[in-house]
């Protein structure tokens, strides 16, 4: 059976393409790199050999279509498989002669080509930057292509190790958009501690970073003089052989994972709690230390001042329960005050000035991952699994429904904002004078709390599914987020000061880094006129989720 004859391949392929959702990424794609090229084109029509006018009409478009690929390429793989387990056609093609080699580059080979299909309607615009003159196709053309074949060739494998993992749909958008977040971003984390010193721990550090593919587009955009600063230096060809090496080794692991004996998995039996006599005083003291946090514990009955929605809904998530919560605060707090240590230390010869923006991005980065896991499942969720008509059925108001669903994620995420507040407070007392900026940070991520899970649960109150409503407001949220910050990025050219600071007032994160005066930030006055934007659009989407809530509980 050759490449092209292969079932798997033809069905995925054929299916995608007759997609009203590949569509609308096709044309989205087409769009956004048209439109950033006309916007960024000289008016005076002259040919640019050796300055950078090229180069600012190139980086936009390079890091544009990086972020789509980014947002469009793993939703495919990552429902790829489990979607096929939980129908049981995945059993009757393991059952079938086609081997599950086959299937596995059936459906690998089907998400890359549909990313070539994605990537070539901005072909057009790349030509027109090439037409500027400034940049060649051996030196920014050819390497850029391969930097983003690179990333959908890796983000493929991911999603579909990650499907043949979990067993939603939704678990798989969620998971495989986490490990997509750490390649491309926190994989940088150690060659931030690390710095430019040498050894052993530079080396490895060198090779996490090279997973991330920002560094390779900063090089291909002569963007990697911001990046040097703290020693991320690597170059396209290390991202190309680090994308290798991880494509192998998960390709190889997911296809040992299709066999049909897996599938069959046992439902855990679950654990017997009873309440017998300790065997020793010591065990019995244990017991009842232990008893404060056990998450197995006996349940009281809810008291009537608590939201019953909102008790359930920490009693019945996965992440909601209370271990989890530890972890997660734990895991906030450590990182804040080991960047805190690296501003004192000076690890790297960074001040507090810019390890802080560092603590913002990566805090807003744990905002648009957890935020959408979350919201996106508060009403798609029950409508998926028939809890809604309980709650229907329930004597509970429609306002009472969504102030319980909300403040479950509210609170979620401002107890990981808290945890982070020792890295500010170090700081704070490390330099004084920034102790007022550090509590305009604050306002600025409590704001962006409040719209990530707004949004996300307004999205998800429209959509029938969680994995719907799981990719759409990832995609929402990182088209409000990273595309502001794409405007950032064409300040100058053609954006001047005005329109750069007024879209950037839809971002709380961007008013998080001008307080903490950013280097490129520093002329724009965000606040507060962002902050009454900030919470006026999370008043229209409570508005909006509002009517919709009160609409769904209505008598059919």
């Amino acid at each position: 059976m050759s490449f092209l004859e292969n079932p798997i391949l033809r069905r995925e392929l054929f299916s995608r393409l007759r997609s009203p959702k590949t569509f609308m990424a096709i044309v989205s794609v087409a769009v956004l790199s048209s439109l950033l090229v006309l916007l960024r084109w000289p008016t005076d029509a002259t040919v640019d050999l050796v300055s950078q006018g090229a180069l600012q009409v190139f980086r936009p478009v390079a890091f544009a279509l990086a972020v789509a690929l980014m947002m469009l390429i793993p939703a495919f793989p990552a429902t790829a498989l489990v979607s096929e387990r939980r129908r049981g056609t995945l059993a009757l093609m393991l059952n079938s002669p086609t081997t599950p080699w086959q299937i596995y580059i059936g459906k690998f080979s089907g998400n890359v080509v549909l990313a070539f299909v994605i990537l070539s309607v901005s072909l057009p615009a790349l030509a027109a930057c090439y037409a500027m003159g400034g940049i060649s196709m051996v030196d920014h053309l050819g390497p850029l292509m391969l930097v983003l074949l690179g990333m959908a060739i890796q983000y493929t494998a991911v999603g579909l190790w990650v499907s043949s993992i979990v067993n939603t749909s939704d678990a798989g958008l969620r998971w495989t958009y986490a490990a997509v977040l750490a390649l491309a971003v926190l994989s940088i984390g150690p060659t931030i501690f690390v710095g430019k010193l040498s050894g052993v721990n530079s080396l490895l550090a060198h090779w996490a970073t090279a997973v991330s593919p920002i560094s390779a587009l900063q090089s291909i955009t002569g963007s990697q003089a911001q990046a040097s600063e703290i020693g991320i230096s690597t170059a396209w060809p290390d991202f190309l052989g680090a994308s290798l090496v991880i494509t192998i080794v998960l390709s190889v692991i997911t296809v040992m994972r299709l066999d049909p004996r897996r599938l069959e998995r046992a439902r855990p039996a679950g654990k017997v709690i009873g309440r017998t006599k300790p065997t020793n005083r010591y065990a019995g003291w244990l017991r009842r230390v232990s008893y404060l946090v056990d998450p197995q514990r006996a349940k009281s009955n809810i008291p009537w001042w608590l939201n019953p929605v909102m008790v359930k809904e920490f009693r019945t998530r996965k992440f909601g329960r209370l271990h989890w919560l530890i972890r997660l605060i734990s895991v906030s707090g450590v990182f804040s005050l080991l960047l805190t240590v690296v501003a004192a230390t000076g690890t790297v010869s960074w001040g507090v000035e810019r390890i802080a923006p560092t603590m913002v991005l990566l805090q807003v980065a744990l905002l648009l991952l957890l935020g959408p896991c979350l919201g996106a499942n508060l009403i798609a969720s029950e409508v998926e699994s028939g809890g809604w008509e309980l709650l229907r059925a329930s004597p509970i108001s429609p306002l009472r429904i969504m102030i319980g669903k909300l403040m479950s994620t509210v609170w979620t995420l401002l107890l990981m904002l808290l945890a982070t507040l020792p890295g500010y407070i170090v700081m704070g007392y490390i330099q004084p004078a920034m102790s007022g900026q550090v509590g305009n940070v604050v306002i600025s991520l409590v704001i962006a709390v409040f719209m990530v899970t707004t949004m996300s649960a307004c999205i998800s109150a429209f959509c029938r599914t969680t994995a719907v409503a799981t990719a759409t407001s990832y995609a929402v949220l990182l088209t409000l987020f990273a595309g502001t910050l794409l405007i950032w990025v064409a300040r100058g050219k053609p954006f001047g000061p005005l329109f750069v600071e007024r879209a950037l007032l839809l971002n709380p994160a961007a008013a998080a880094l001008a307080e903490m005066k950013t280097p490129g930030f520093e002329p724009y006055r965000l606040t507060p006129d962002g902050w009454y934007l900030g919470i006026e659009i999370s008043i229209f989407c409570l508005i909006a989720l509002t009517l919709r809530i009160w609409q769904m509980t209505r008598p059919k």
